[in-house]
Formats: structure tokens, C-alpha cells, sequence
């Protein structure tokens, strides 16, 4: 009334009665004569035509809706609940009453910071009982002229599988972010425009000797890693296998890198993995430094065995048979056989044991020389060696060329003994800087358990041969299926 003039004032408005029913005014507001008062006449206007319509319209949207209604009129502090927000309550009453009581609190402060202060009424709450279900209410207050809360209204909606999922999704990202920041493995996201780091775990800062928290945001440059970003970025997928990252401490570490670009959210990614193998490198770079020197210290070995089977064994033996030569020649015949017969094994074991030429003359000779001893024992085999005449007089360390000399007689000997040839090619290419050496063969091809057979090197030990130089080896089978290739390859360290 105080908000009237001295004017005759229409106004129109709605109550809800205590039956639920929504019933619709329409007032006349006079000034007294002399200032005595007000004249204020109220009609029902609710039985209007199409007023009931518009009430069964309401009635019915309220029962097939998935929300429930809840209104709280100040003035005379009264509730109403629809008939859907009476289900999703559980029961009737008030509705802080049906409210969690750890939540009750955190209701009433929202709802009294959105009638002081107009802040925003939308908050989740539980319900009180045992099933632990979960309601949202967002509401708005409806206001006089003063612009004072008149009445509050607000939708209830059941998020109660929503919160679940919310927090099934969070316990995931939550384990997730801990294998992630835990896993042994260094882990980056990049973005492929901007060649940034978008996300990284812990892992990947320690091998790149970066702060945890400062790896995101920098590029693959300011990282260390642009030599390898760009050709990765481009490939979709690349790995390295060795990949040294210089930390800023000087210190150098091994990884192998995989790297696949992926996407995300409309967004160009390329994800990165590193693991750390510095261990490794430093015990297999042990392990090779240990097979040379033990190579060597074979080569020193069998060299002594044969000086002395040479200078000792074989000059006693020539002397027995000088010997045996001055007395009769019909007693002692089968004698001086037998003696020829120690000089040829010992001889042999010279051969086996000191390769002939390959100190004096190197590889290339004593391969051929190796060659030529063979075809005498195996006439139905041909032996042939393809060597550039450029290569005769070409030297390698010593290590090298014995290495490659013993492999390459290992090698002829499990074919000639395995594999039934008809035809056993040997082949040597290469310069100062590096070598190739194969021997192929035209046999019955690779047999399970080569390998593995008793009497010889074997394949593991011309392996470890290979090693103690730097030098690979494959076997492989022929075009076919049929025969097999042993390949070494070999190229000096730079």
C-alpha cells in the first residue's frame, strides 16, 4: 500500500492456496478522500474462461515433468512440493528437513546469499537416508517493488547417477594422474603446431634434468628435443632406439624413444614415451669391452700354443724322425709313419690355431688361402670368394680381421658340414672405414637348433665375436627359402 500515489492503481496477481491450487487476482487500489486510507477491491479471476485450462495445462506439465517444483512463500512462510518433487523427496514436509543434515547447512547459506545478495541458487545436496541419492535445486526469488523476496521457487532434479558417474570418472582420472606421474616411463604430449609440451609426468623431467614443473609449455628445441620432433611429427610414427639427451649438468643419458601422433579433441598430438636404457648401454658397452679383451686374450693364447707347438713339439718331433732315418729304414718304418702323422696334425692345429698369411699378408689372402685348403677336402663343393682386387693389399685392425676371419671359417664349415651345398660363396666388400663380410650358401637352408650344436663356435659365439669389434651379425635365409646368408657388417667408431 505505501507503494501506491494518489492515483487510482489495477494490479493483477497469483496466490497458491493451501489445496495447492494456483488462484489468479485482480485488485483496484483508490486513494480515500482527505488521506484517510485506501479503497482496495480483490476479484477472483481465476474462473475466467481458459483460466481452468490454463490450470489443468499446469497441472499436467507438472506430473509428466522429470523435475519436481518446490515454492516457498515468505510472507507466510508455507512450502509447496509437486507432486514429482514429493517423489524425489521421499516424503512430505519441509524441504531442509529432507535434506542430508551434513548438507542442511550448506542449503540454507545458498539460499539466504541468493535473497540477500542475489548470488546464484543452484546447488547439489543429498537426501537424507541410507541410498545416499542426490538432488539439485536451482531456483530464483520473485520480488516486490522494493525489490524485496516475495516468494522462491526452484526446479529439484535427481543427479544422483550423475554423481556417481562424476565421481567414478574422478577416482579414474585420480588413479590415472598417479600411474601417470608414477609409471617408469617418461611420458609427453605435444602439441604438433606449436611444438610445445602440453602435458608430462615426472619421469620425463628427471630424463631431461628438467624441474617437474617446467617441462610443460617449453618446445621440443628448448628441450632438447628438436632434432628428433620434426621428422616424428611428420612420420605419424618413428622410433629411436638410442637417443643420448644431454642434461644440463653435462651428464648423458640413453633412451629409446617411441613417438605416434594422435588427436585429441580436434587437436594434433604427438605422444611421446621414453625409457630410460642408460643401464643397459653402459652393460652391454662393459660387455663388449670385456669380449674384446677376451678375444684378445685368445689371440695371445693361441698364438703362444702355436710358437710353442711350433718351435717345441714340431722341432723334437723332426728330430726323432732324423733320427729314426739313420738307423735301419725296414725297423722303423712304421715308426717314421706315425711321426709323419704327428707333424701333419700338428701342422693343422697351426692352421686351426694361427690362421696362415692373415698377420703377414691380411683378410683378403687368408680368406682365399682358407678357400683353397677346402676345395681340396670337398671337390664336389664349389668354393668361390668375391673380393675386389683392390681389397688384396687393404688392412683392418688386427682384432677385425681375426674376428672376421674366424666367423668366416665358422661359417663355411657349418655350411659345408649342414647344409649340403653345391655351392659356398664368400664375399668381402668394403674400405678403410668399414667392411662387409657373407658367406652363402645354395643348401638345404636354416636348420632348427643350428645354433645350438655341439662341436663348433656356433652361432651365439660368432654373435659374441661380432660384438667385441662393434660389429653386427645376421643370418637369414636365402631367396626362396632356400640356403642361408651370414652377413657381419662392420664400420669404425668415430
Amino acid at each position: 500500500m505505501q507503494a501506491c500515489t494518489d492515483h487510482p492503481q489495477r494490479l493483477r496477481y497469483a496466490l497458491r492456496t493451501a489445496a495447492g491450487r494456483l488462484a489468479r487476482f485482480e485488485a483496484s487500489i483508490a486513494p480515500l478522500p482527505g488521506g484517510t486510507g485506501w479503497l482496495y477491491v480483490a476479484r477472483d479471476i481465476g474462473a475466467q474462461p481458459g483460466g481452468d485450462a490454463e490450470q489443468a495445462r499446469y497441472a499436467r506439465a507438472m506430473l509428466g515433468a522429470s523435475d519436481g517444483l518446490w515454492e516457498w512463500d515468505l510472507g507466510a512462510d508455507s512450502e509447496y512440493l509437486s507432486p514429482r518433487g514429493q517423489s524425489l523427496l521421499g516424503r512430505a514436509g519441509r524441504l531442509v528437513e529432507c535434506l542430508h543434515a551434513d548438507d542442511q547447512g550448506q542449503w540454507r547459506a545458498a539460499l539466504q546469499s541468493h535473497l540477500l545478495h542475489g548470488a546464484p541458487l543452484d546447488i547439489d545436496v543429498r537426501l537424507a537416508g541410507a541410498d545416499a541419492r542426490w538432488l539439485r535445486c536451482r531456483g530464483w526469488a520473485e520480488r516486490d517493488a522494493r525489490g524485496q523476496p516475495t516468494r522462491v521457487l526452484a526446479t529439484l532434479s535427481d543427479v544422483t547417477v550423475a554423481k556417481f558417474t562424476e565421481r567414478a570418472l574422478s577416482d579414474s582420472q585420480s588413479k590415472f594422474r598417479a600411474l601417470f606421474h608414477t609409471v617408469p616411463v617418461g611420458i609427453a604430449l605435444f602439441d604438433i603446431a606449436s611444438a610445445r609440451a602440453v602435458e608430462s609426468n615426472d619421469e620425463l623431467a628427471r630424463l631431461l634434468g628438467q624441474p617437474a614443473h617446467a617441462v610443460v609449455g617449453q618446445t621440443a628445441a628448448a628441450l632438447g628435443l628438436a632434432q628428433v620432433f620434426v621428422p616424428l611429427a611428420e612420420a605419424g610414427r618413428a622410433e629411436v632406439d638410442d637417443l643420448e639427451l644431454r642434461q644440463p649438468d653435462g651428464r648423458c643419458l640413453h633412451a629409446k624413444l617411441v613417438a605416434e601422433r594422435v588427436e585429441i579433441g580436434g587437436r594434433a598430438l604427438l605422444l611421446c614415451a621414453l625409457v630410460d636404457i642408460s643401464v643397459q648401454v653402459r652393460a652391454e658397452a662393459t660387455l663388449s669391452a670385456l669380449a674384446e679383451q677376451l678375444m684378445d686374450q685368445e689371440r695371445q693364447t693361441t698364438y703362444r700354443l702355436a710358437q710353442a707347438l711350433h718351435d717345441q713339439l714340431g722341432q723334437t718331433l723332426t728330430a726323432l724322425r732324423l733320427t729314426l732315418d739313420l738307423d735301419a729304414a725296414g725297423a722303423r718304418a712304421q715308426s717314421r709313419g706315425l711321426v709323419d702323422q704327428a707333424l701333419r696334425e700338428v701342422r693343422q692345429v697351426l692352421v686351426d690355431l694361427r690362421p696362415p698369411l692373415l698377420e703377414d699378408e691380411g683378410l683378403a689372402a687368408a680368406l682365399d688361402n682358407e678357400l683353397a685348403q677346402r676345395r681340396a677336402l670337398h671337390p664336389g663343393v664349389r668354393l668361390v670368394l668375391d673380393s675386389d682386387a683392390a681389397l688384396q693389399d687393404l688392412r683392418w685392425p688386427a682384432a677385425v680381421e681375426y674376428a672376421c676371419f674366424m666367423v668366416a671359417r665358422e661359417g663355411m664349415e657349418n655350411a659345408l658340414r649342414h647344409a649340403r651345398p653345391g655351392e659356398v660363396r664368400l664375399s668381402l666388400l668394403g674400405d678403410t672405414g668399414e667392411l662387409t663380410l657373407s658367406v652363402a650358401d645354395d643348401g638345404i637352408g636354416l636348420v632348427p637348433g643350428f645354433e645350438r650344436r655341439p662341436g663348433h663356435l656356433g652361432l651365439v659365439g660368432m654373435r659374441e665375436r661380432a660384438r667385441a669389434i662393434g660389429a653386427t651379425l645376421e643370418l637369414a635365409a636365402g631367396d626362396g627359402g632356400r640356403g642361408a646368408q651370414l652377413s657381419l657388417r662392420w664400420k669404425a667408431a668415430v
